[in-house]
């Protein structure tokens, strides 16, 4: 007769019907979002691309008007007018090396009339007065190239456009037209390029394409939460059961 010993144990998976029903929905719902977010990475990716490319395209002159903004953002373009420096805006910003400072955006008239506001570059925040700066100052025609920009939704710590000091801390175009009561604006903004300003200051070109990606690390984060939701399935679906060891 065989000799009774030690017990054998041993794992069988049996899932069991409510746990199933629940975790084959999520599991596929949590696939789906990994798989979305990695669809907007590849468009996100396919969209720097091409505003690269139209970054790098040779400035043409800016036109009377446009219908569709997106089809012209970051295009370099070239203008031409008189800056109205008694109606600059300065919006706060980080320059060179961290320091605070500001963006000197300057509405520009052109010869029919039509107004252009321009971010002529960034000054330290002792020269944010046109006053401690007269060489920034030009009375004359002058030609600016730059890139297009589109203006910017508040973001949800930055303060509030302090429009009684004229001072900014987003690029509102239409807040800005309407503080300097300005008609016919062109629906963009134009960076002026590095180079543009013939002083040390304002310093331009600072433009950079660059669009916030992270959709892969959404997509990592739903395909990690279905690989958890699958392993605690398995591990909550196994069931142990002994036998006694044989022995002969």
């Amino acid at each position: 007769m065989p000799a009774r010993g030690n017990s054998i144990s041993k794992y069988t998976f049996r899932p069991r019907l409510w746990p199933t029903l629940m975790t084959i929905p999520l599991l596929v719902v949590l696939c789906l979002l990994g798989n979305w977010q990695v669809d907007r990475l590849n468009w996100k990716l396919d969209l720097t691309q091409k505003l690269n490319q139209r970054y790098h395209l040779p400035p043409v002159t800016l036109p009377d008007s446009i219908t569709t903004p997106d089809d012209w953002l970051y295009r370099h373009v070239t203008v031409s007018g008189r800056f109205l420096h008694m109606r600059e805006m300065p919006l706060y910003g980080v320059g060179p090396n961290g320091r605070p400072g500001y963006d000197l955006f300057t509405p520009l008239i052109t010869s029919g009339g039509k107004y252009v506001i321009i971010n002529r570059g960034w000054v330290p925040e002792d020269l944010k007065e046109p006053s401690t700066r007269p060489d920034t100052i030009k009375s004359g025609p002058i030609q600016i190239t730059g890139v297009l920009r589109k203006s910017w939704r508040k973001e949800r710590f930055a303060p509030e456009n302090d429009l009684d000091r004229n001072l900014w801390y987003y690029g509102d175009l239409n807040a800005m037209a309407q503080a300097q009561e300005l008609s016919d604006v062109f629906p963009m903004f134009v960076y002026a390029d590095e180079g543009t300003e013939p002083s040390q200051y304002p310093v331009g070109g600072r433009t950079r394409v660059k669009l916030v990606n992270n959709h892969l690390d959404y997509a990592m984060t739903w395909y990690g939460l279905a690989i958890v939701l699958l392993v605690i399935y398995v591990i909550s679906a196994l069931r142990k059961t002994e036998r006694p060891e044989d022995h002969f």
